[in-house]
């Protein structure tokens, strides 16, 4: 699976696991977005799927993949969720299904999901990334950093001119000047306060291991 921050702008969830109504968009999003934007980030490995249905359909558009999870660690979810055992996604890929390609079935991930009637979901668009992947500023920030700052906002600069819309927010530019949202602001930087109404970008230097 390649690497990507994404956030899911057309599908939505309905009910106790409604079905998503269009086929997903997805678009650049900041790894400390993506947290504070989640109801539960855990660390762990798929340990067996299989094909559920959720919503009692007789044309098999109700069918959900329910992957068994070994969790390592828990960031955020707490009071969610005290253990998660099953991640749910879409079992249609064009309907923003989360599929792990088989060189990464035995592979350790950071998960981020939103729960629904008591039960966690994930997509495409959700931020899923081998955990070995992630650079140590970025483990610092969902052991510590990202928590603290969630009301900091992060704005992807996508073209210029680009403005600041409040005083508590980050234009993130990597994908402007780079190609690639994957890159020193995502996987270097945090946005934080500055001890008065103010954000701006601060570089994580050291990592505690997780």
């Amino acid at each position: 699976m390649s690497f990507q921050w994404c956030v899911l702008f057309s599908s939505v969830l309905v009910a106790l696991f409604g079905g998503l109504t269009e086929a997903c968009s997805c678009g650049p999003q900041h790894p400390q977005t993506a947290f504070c934007n989640s109801d539960v980030v855990i660390r762990g490995k798929i340990v067996s799927s299989e094909e559920v249905d959720l919503e009692n359909r007789t044309d098999g558009t109700g069918l959900w993949l329910r992957y068994e999870i070994k969790q390592t660690k828990m960031y955020k979810g707490f009071e969610s969720v005290s253990d998660v055992q099953y991640i749910y996604t879409p079992h249609d890929g064009g309907l923003c299904g989360f599929v792990p390609s088989d060189a990464t079935k035995q592979t350790e991930f950071l998960f981020s999901g939103m729960t629904a009637g008591g039960r966690l979901t994930v997509t495409v668009c959700s931020f899923i990334q081998p955990w070995n992947k992630l650079s140590p500023a970025q483990k610092k920030g969902l052991m510590h950093t990202y928590k603290h700052n969630c009301d900091c906002r992060i704005t992807a600069c996508n073209s210029v001119p680009c403005t600041l819309s409040t005083e508590a927010e980050c234009l993130w530019t990597d994908g402007l000047f780079s190609r690639d949202w994957d890159h020193v602001q995502a996987r270097q930087y945090a946005c934080v306060h500055q001890g008065d109404a103010t954000c701006s970008w601060a570089v994580q230097k050291t990592a505690r291991q997780a």
